[in-house]
Formats: structure tokens, sequence, C-alpha cells
């Protein structure tokens, strides 16, 4: 498991959000949340080479790339998987099957979010964590894998996978997403760690979508509430 990471020199410490502050991880939902540029992919990929995944895959591959800045990470030995939204837009990290049966979810980053059961059968094949205590569970790095995506496919993914996946893995995840926010647990089944790297942000993201329901509200005709499912 990954608990925490403090950066010491370079590029990340100028950062407003970022800095020399210490962030820690829970053992199960973790959402870095910012802003562009605000050095959410810096943290994720730094937890990932510090964990050898390289740029992408798992930890076992012992690949840690030289990075031009430094920084603590506090882990442990167990496995690690890192996917980079960037890397290969192509792959989909949401089974076949659970796309045909979802027919909106068609674009290349509704796909892209995905394959979260094809990626449970392979972790099920390579670690049995059914056998594994809560403490070691192994960790999900995900970097903006909801980018891109429609609202239909953001609500599937933080309302019903994460929910699935965080019993089994501790999960760090950067996003644009409000979802994330909409959907915080905070009870004595799971408490998420939410990591806000720009002031007020979150409260800013909140006000526009309570503007933008209040505007639909005050403007949608009677023929669109007929529409409405």
């Amino acid at each position: 498991m990954i608990r925490s990471i403090q950066f010491l020199s370079g590029y990340p410490v100028e950062l407003s959000g970022v800095g020399s502050s210490r962030f820690e991880f829970c053992d199960r939902v973790n959402i870095v949340f910012g802003p562009n540029g605000s050095g959410k992919t810096t943290i994720l990929k730094t937890l990932a080479a510090a964990s050898g995944c390289g740029s992408g895959g798992w930890s076992e591959q012992r690949v840690f790339p030289q990075l031009p800045y430094t920084a603590n990470v506090d882990s442990d030995d167990l496995p690690v998987f890192y996917q980079d939204c960037y890397g290969n837009s192509e792959e989909s990290f949401i089974a076949p099957d659970y796309l045909d049966a979802h027919a909106y979810l068609r674009s290349t980053g509704e796909r892209r979010i995905g394959l979260v059961n094809e990626l449970i059968d392979d972790i099920e094949e390579r670690f049995p964590t059914y056998k594994m205590r809560n403490s070691r569970r192994p960790t999900l790095i995900l970097d903006e894998i909801d980018n891109h995506v429609g609202i239909a496919a953001q609500a599937i993914f933080w309302g019903d996978l994460i929910g699935k996946l965080s019993k089994k893995y501790q999960l760090i995840i950067s996003t644009h997403s409000i979802f994330p926010i909409l959907l915080q647990r905070n009870n004595n089944r799971r408490r998420d760690t939410l990591i806000s790297l720009a002031d007020d942000y979150v409260s800013i993201c909140m006000t526009e979508l309570r503007n933008a329901i209040r505007y639909f509200n005050e403007h949608q005709t009677p023929e669109d509430v007929e529409q409405s499912p």
C-alpha cells in the first residue's frame, strides 16, 4: 500500500497546490482533484515511478524512471498497477460485454475508462486478493481514466465500479469529474480521501453545478418534461 508522498525539489514544489506538503493516502479510495496544471498527473506518475511501474503496467516490471525532481514516497512492497490514460488511448478499461450492454458507451474516451472487469480478472489471476487482509491490498493508480468521457459513463464509473474495486484494492485516482465529490463516502465502511490541489476548486465546481441545474429547471418547457425519462 502507498501511504504518502512529499516532494523535496524541482518544479512540483513550485506548484501552489503541491509545494512541500505531505499527502497521505487511505487504504481504499483516494481522489486527487484539481484543474489542469495543478499537479495531479505529476503526483500519480511519481507514485508509479517509485513503485517500479515505469510508464504503465505492473510494478513487477521493476522499472524506475529517472525523474527531474525528488520526492519521498512511503509505501510497502505490495503490487501496484499504473494506468496512464494518455499512454494508450485505444485501450479500454471496461469489458466488451459490459460495453455491449450499455449502448451509449461508444467513444474512445468512454471505452478507455473501462475494462474494469478484465483488469479485475487479471489481478485475481496474479494475486488471490480474497485471501489478503485489508491492510495488504494491491494498489491501482489511475490517471484521469474518465478524461473526455460522457456524463453517463462517469456516473457508472464513480457510482458503481469504484465501490466494487475499493472492496479489494487501494485506489489512487486523479480526475476533473464532479462525481467523486457528489458521491464521496464518509462512513464506517468507507472513508474516501479527497486531495484538492487548488483553493476553493471544489466549492467553485459545486456552485457552477448548482447554477446549471437552476438554469435548467427555470428554462425547461412542458415538452422537455414530457420527454424526460
